[in-house]
């Protein structure tokens, strides 16, 4: 006799490669931080882990205390997760019921799309124009009685595009009028310079989420985090796992919040790598999408062609991302941006498989 899963996961169909050895690539593929960490990083990082450290339960406090401080609001908004898909998971498992409606920007974030399925929601795609526009007014529109809750991942990927705040705001206003609940999915925003944390004082059905895996470059520990009014909070703590973030989580957070000059400095570094990028490949002629994260979309002409640079650049060792099937996404290729030398590389064998490919 087989034993299936539950009906509403029967439709999902989540394929795990593991068979890449992604040590031997550069990977340009998960919007990774590929600057990396200093040995003098490592070494005050591996001080930290002691007997007591790995066989003691975590305690989550210095972690909270240390965010409160940072965005300097009340520790009762904040609600720290493992990963920000987990904490996602749990706003989709407080809040949304089957047949509700959940609202997303077509395309974004994979977790969004596998959530809805997850919880039998009924997900209404708000899709971007072919030259990656999409009007606030576009995503209020599909505002219904039956809508739930609004995602927006601001900057998006895969896009890189964002919403200004003002337009987010609209957004969040008609749907407070609504009863809707709106999450903004800040993972990128550190790269974009903009936020709408400032908002949750003034709206209480709003929750931004933020991951350290990005700018923070923290993508192994699986931290992340929500911020909205206590009352939501306490009712995400309804379906929170006691120990759900680890040690090494909760002291590689506050070791990142207490040296920002680290962050910093990785900032200045995709900057200069997207604008050395950009001129380079404007000087092969080559078309780049405006874009306000740590990756670049190149436009290559269509997908049969971006998904046979791919293809070829893994042959160079080098995995990106290509061949998207969304209608605005078909012409691009996605690169993750690393240093300058790690972009000198890509450009040199991307140059190889564009001939190739022509």
């Amino acid at each position: 006799m087989r034993i299936l899963p539950k009906k509403s996961l029967l439709k999902l169909d989540r394929v795990f490669n593991e068979s890449l050895d992604r040590g031997e690539f550069l990977r340009l593929d998960k919007n990774e931080n590929l600057k990396g960490f200093s040995e003098e990083v490592i070494t005050d990082i591996l001080k930290m882990v002691t007997s007591d450290f790995l066989t003691g339960y975590p305690e989550a406090g210095p972690l909270y205390k240390k965010l409160a401080q940072h965005l300097n609001i009340p520790r009762e908004k904040i609600y720290l997760s493992a990963g920000s898909d987990a904490g996602i998971k749990a706003v989709f498992e407080v809040y949304v019921d089957s047949e509700d409606e959940v609202v997303v920007i077509h395309p974004t974030y994979a977790m969004y799309y596998i959530y809805s399925e997850m919880f039998k929601a009924r997900l209404i795609e708000v899709n971007f124009d072919k030259n990656l526009a999409l009007p606030p007014e576009r995503i209020i529109e599909n505002i219904s009685p039956a809508t739930k809750l609004i995602c927006i991942a601001n900057p998006n990927s895969p896009t890189g595009t964002v919403l200004p705040v003002k337009d987010l705001e609209k957004i969040i206003e008609v749907a407070s009028e609504n009863g809707v609940l709106v999450l903004i999915d800040e993972a990128y925003f550190q790269f974009w310079g903009y936020s709408a944390i400032d908002l949750v004082s003034a709206y209480d059905n709003l929750i931004i989420v933020r991951t350290f895996s990005k700018a923070l470059g923290l993508a192994s520990a699986r931290l992340g985090y929500l911020v909205s009014t206590p009352e939501i909070i306490s009712h995400l703590f309804r379906v929170r796992p006691m120990y759900e973030v680890n040690a090494f989580a909760v002291c590689l957070g506050v070791y990142m919040l207490e040296h920002p000059d680290i962050v910093a400095e990785y900032l200045d570094e995709i900057e200069q790598s997207r604008k050395w990028l950009k001129e380079e490949l404007s000087r092969d002629g080559i078309d780049i999408a405006p874009g306000f994260a740590n990756f670049i979309l190149i436009n290559v002409g269509d997908k049969c062609r971006a998904a046979q640079i791919a293809e070829n650049l893994l042959n160079e060792k080098i995995v990106i991302k290509g061949g998207f099937r969304e209608h605005c996404m078909t012409p691009y290729i996605r690169v993750g941006l690393g240093t300058i030398d790690q972009m000198r590389f890509f450009l040199e064998k991307f140059r190889k498989v564009l001939r190739e490919t022509t």
